[in-house]
């Protein structure tokens, strides 16, 4: 095995664990175990437990930033609909948070309790989602199909929350999966709810 599917595996058993037991009931030995590997490759990859934890949640938020990337889904912004634009960016966190229930478990479900690096590494994701719809409803303004007198940080807080309250409680762990039309609806709801006080009337 090469060693980057090597580490793979070892975040692919992380995962699972820390979904499944939490952060603090899950060992390396745990780890060790499911994948059936030795103590020593583990820390081949991984400095310890943390580095581990921290390792897999920045891989994702780094998938994420791809899978709603506009160069990545070839969206062009000199053609596309503000609401068209909005469902896009919606419907592809949803589909990438539906994708993989435990890590959406581990980032939705874990924050609370954990310390340090570890709380600001799953935190860090929530602000990242944040962050990007701070900027996209500002450009909305600059070309004036945002409403001018709308308070963007607010309004960026209320959808961040939907998004992930939404997405934990219809993917976690153990959740059936959602088909693609299930997906399709929800997205289409939320820009439902959100775009009449988001958009300007035209």
């Amino acid at each position: 095995m090469k060693a980057d599917e090597r580490k793979k595996l070892i975040l692919e058993y992380a995962k699972r664990l820390f979904s499944r037991k939490g952060y603090y009931n899950t060992q390396i030995a745990d780890i060790v175990n499911e994948a059936k590997i030795a103590r020593g490759t583990v820390y081949q990859y991984f400095k310890n437990k943390d580095d581990l934890f921290i390792t897999l949640i920045k891989e994702f938020y780094n998938d994420w930033e791809q899978n709603i990337s506009l160069e990545m889904n070839k969206i062009d912004l000199k053609t596309i609909s503000p609401h068209d634009y909005f469902y896009f960016r919606v419907k592809n966190t949803l589909d990438f948070l539906s994708n993989d229930p435990d890590l959406c478990n581990i980032v939705l479900r874990m924050g609370i309790g954990l310390s340090g690096e570890l709380e600001s590494s799953i935190k860090r994701f929530e602000k990242k989602i944040h962050n990007l719809i701070v900027s996209d409803l500002e450009f909305g303004m600059r070309n004036k199909h945002v409403r001018a007198d709308l308070n963007v940080e607010m309004a960026s807080n209320l959808i961040t929350g939907a998004l992930l309250r939404t997405a934990l409680y219809d993917f976690g762990a153990k959740k059936k999966k959602k088909d693609q039309a299930e997906i399709d609806s929800m997205a289409r709801e939320i820009v439902g709810i959100f775009g009449p006080a988001i958009f300007t009337k035209k």
